[in-house]
């Protein structure tokens, strides 16, 4: 494998059984288990381990949902009082809720295992609480039943097609000009290090760093794009071209400065046609442009072979970008943000608070006469990744974190599960039940390994 790869991509969680639930109810089950792989929180004192008999913490039909609970008592006495065990449905409604007398001797050990019947597909909130004589905790957790089955209406607007098709036809208007100037300061002896810069929609300048291996020959290219507000730099890789890709920022329209800088997910979002990210969106866009160009100029691009990765931010950007750009055969996206908007701005309200972007539309329309929310998420229909994901053809690779609450899980298998049926069946995803706005170290490896497999060892 190689190493520059696994950082080109990614610089962008005999024991005594006992029923704690009473003969009350039937809607969680004791069973028997033999799981040694736990979801920990520990302390001095007590510790709990949580953990869900699938990996992922997605259960469907064939794998019921069943959590592993076991406690130690490091206290020098018996611990008792309650223990209860509360399943919300994602619409914040609650499943069932279970409370049990529960008492534990010091230095002793239990073991309890709980079958939980949900039946409508959705990521349902687990809060496993304990207070007892000297503890009191809650733990959370989160899983996803039937995930692939998730289905939120579309708020797609009728134009949404012309409206793309024009955007891309404006864009087509504005010479690129690229520039391709060497950098020797950030140049390796393995690798030459180029900053490229263009011209995007509208005439404003963007630009990136493209780093190429000095070994001859045709590599695929890997095009990263960056999350919010973040500045990508020059990445290596031994068996890619990296090109690290910054869209416009907010502070510059053309070389004019302007009067006033938002928050960049507010910027003209009160207008479809002059909104940020009809720009952004485009910039990645022409970015593809600028490596399709590149066929034969000694920088070692192939250009029949171009993923796409981001996360975040990125994420949506590579989603996107690989709906409206078929030039592009693979696409990596970890925890996209902005996917089923009407559906997040509904979470918002209802559960776990989103804090993010939902509070800064709230701020914006305190200060803002006559706009509503409905007339923010009427711009954002046009900018949904979800409306998206229909049109991609390449393989997407997801990865995503299902304790995140900037891009709840909920939001991306929407977006996720309106890919095609052919992309679906080439396309993988990976969640991360203790993990929130983020993926492991073990998935960064793997997706390079996918890279490899997809655009480097075999070329169609």
């Amino acid at each position: 494998m190689s190493k520059g790869i696994l950082f080109g991509i990614f610089c962008s969680f005999i024991l005594n059984s006992t029923t704690i639930y009473g003969s009350s109810t039937n809607l969680f089950k004791k069973r028997s288990a033999n799981r040694s792989e736990w979801t920990r929180k520990k302390t001095g004192t007590f510790d709990v381990k949580i953990a869900p008999h699938q990996k992922d913490a997605l259960f469907d039909q064939s794998h019921p949902v069943t959590y592993d609970v076991s406690i130690f008592n490091h206290y020098s006495q018996t611990q008792e009082g309650k223990i209860s065990i509360e399943v919300k449905y994602p619409s914040g409604g609650i499943v069932g809720v279970i409370e049990t007398d529960f008492k534990i001797r010091s230095g002793q050990k239990k073991k309890i295992v709980y079958e939980i019947p949900v039946k409508e597909p959705g990521i349902y909130d687990l809060y496993f609480k304990i207070n007892l004589t000297d503890y009191d905790d809650t733990i959370r957790n989160v899983f996803g039943y039937r995930a692939l089955e998730i289905n939120t209406p579309v708020h797609m607007p009728e134009d949404f097609d012309s409206f793309w098709q024009k955007t891309i036809s404006d864009l087509s208007l504005v010479h690129p000009e690229y520039s391709v100037k060497f950098d020797p300061s950030l140049s390796t002896i393995s690798h030459n290090v180029y900053r490229v810069e263009m011209q995007s929609l509208g005439g404003v300048t963007v630009y990136g760093w493209l780093t190429s291996p000095k070994v001859g020959g045709y590599y695929p290219v890997l095009v990263g794009f960056p999350g919010y507000r973040v500045t990508l730099k020059p990445l290596y890789a031994d068996d890619f071209v990296i090109f690290q890709f910054n869209i416009r920022s907010t502070k510059a329209e053309g070389d004019i400065i302007l009067e006033k800088e938002y928050d960049y997910t507010l910027y003209d979002i009160d207008n479809k046609d002059k909104y940020i990210y009809r720009g952004a969106y485009m910039d990645c866009i022409r970015a593809i442009d600028f490596i399709y160009s590149r066929s034969d100029d000694g920088l070692n691009i192939d250009t029949s072979r171009i993923a796409v990765t981001g996360g975040s931010q990125g994420g949506a950007l590579a989603l996107v970008t690989a709906a409206l750009d078929h030039r592009v055969k693979a696409c990596i996206t970890d925890n996209p943000i902005y996917c089923d908007i009407n559906n997040l701005v509904e979470i918002s309200g209802r559960k776990n608070p989103v804090e993010w972007p939902v509070n800064k539309y709230k701020d914006y329309l305190q200060h803002s006469p006559g706009l509503t929310m409905k007339n923010i998420l009427r711009t954002m229909d046009y900018f949904d990744p979800q409306n998206f994901t229909p049109l991609i053809k390449c393989p997407v690779l997801l990865g995503l974190g299902l304790l995140d609450i900037m891009a709840p899980p909920s939001t991306i298998f929407a977006a996720y599960n309106k890919l095609s049926k052919a992309t679906k069946q080439k396309s993988e995803t990976y969640s991360f039940h203790l993990l929130a706005h983020e993926v492991t170290m073990r998935h960064r490896n793997f997706q390079s390994q996918w890279l490899l497999e997809k655009l480097a060892y075999s070329k169609k």
